[in-house]
């Protein structure tokens, strides 16, 4: 059975690098969103050097977006949020429902918090890797 929890993050380097990239997140909180378009640029070039074309032009589409429209991001996740915590409300998964359809409104009433939870999260998981390299825990 898969849990939900930290990803495996393991060893001293990794961590501090998790840690760094978490407090530059909370220093620039949309730099994060310009990696992401920077990313699927890349990803769509790769598309059209390669097979696919189409999806080459609507990944660097999409990109350009991302770059003129950085907090789009945010309502993207929002709004998958929203309908995947509906979806399991009606698949009989309440309590996973309400904190998924929660976070959702909550993120499209405040796009920002996003990225600032999500800085905090690198930080706390950088930290348990520190941690278990030192064998704090």
């Amino acid at each position: 059975m898969k849990v939900i929890g930290f990803p495996d993050i393991a060893g001293l380097v990794p961590g501090i690098i998790i840690v760094l990239v978490g407090v530059l997140i909370l220093i620039f909180p949309k730099i994060i969103n310009y990696l992401i378009g920077a990313a699927m640029i890349l990803a769509g070039i790769g598309w059209l050097a390669g097979s696919n074309p189409l999806v080459g032009i609507v990944s660097i589409l999409f990109g350009v977006l991302v770059f003129i429209f950085p907090t789009i991001l945010n309502y993207l996740v929002a709004a998958y949020l929203v309908l995947v915590g509906i979806w399991l409300l009606i698949n009989s998964a309440l309590i996973i429902g309400l904190i998924s359809l929660l976070a959702g409104i909550i993120i499209l009433l405040a796009p920002e918090i996003l990225n600032i939870l999500f800085g905090i999260y690198l930080i706390v998981a950088g930290a348990i890797a520190i941690g278990h390299f030192y064998g704090w825990f």
